[in-house]
């Protein structure tokens, strides 16, 4: 069976629910389909570029809608679990995740908080649209990685 890799921005809590065998729902990830390679001008090719985008917008995403410790967690999803809606941030609806299609999670450096903050401010009320491109937001964003970790490391990543 055919698998979509893709990252999806949860609340630290949603995450913890997943783990502990809870249905969390419709979901919205972020995946590096057709459309999101279109509009970056990535070729078929362009696998690792393709999802470092997709990481770097379900990061974006997932400052918009919570103040807790930003997580977002890298995902296998069986393509039946998958909706894409085509836009260019490869947006995709996901239904039915569990906590074995996660491969990897990944959490801010400790010392963003403080630029976040700002970031968190700067986006209050906006879409990912309108802060995709905002000079400002990019800019801390930018400064700091969101840092690698095994899913079994969920406690540690939001402590």
């Amino acid at each position: 069976m055919s698998t979509v890799p893709a990252f999806v921005p949860l609340p630290p809590e949603a995450a913890r629910w997943l783990r502990d065998g809870e249905e969390p729902g419709l979901l919205t990830a972020y995946a590096a389909g057709p459309a999101l390679r279109e509009a970056h001008g990535l070729g078929a090719s362009d696998d690792e570029e393709a999802g470092f985008v997709a990481l770097g917008y379900a990061g974006l995403a997932a400052l918009l809608d919570d103040a807790g410790p930003r997580l977002v967690l890298a995902v296998d999803l069986d393509a039946g679990q998958v909706r894409a809606s085509g836009d260019d941030f490869g947006t995709t609806e996901v239904r039915g995740l569990r906590w074995g299609q996660v491969t990897a999670l990944f959490g801010d450096e400790p010392d963003a908080a403080a630029d976040l903050a700002e970031v968190r401010r700067l986006v209050a009320g906006r879409t990912l649209a309108e802060v995709a491109d905002d000079e400002d937001v990019v800019g801390l964003v930018d400064r700091w990685d969101l840092l690698w970790y095994a899913p079994e490391e969920l406690d540690s990543v939001l402590a």
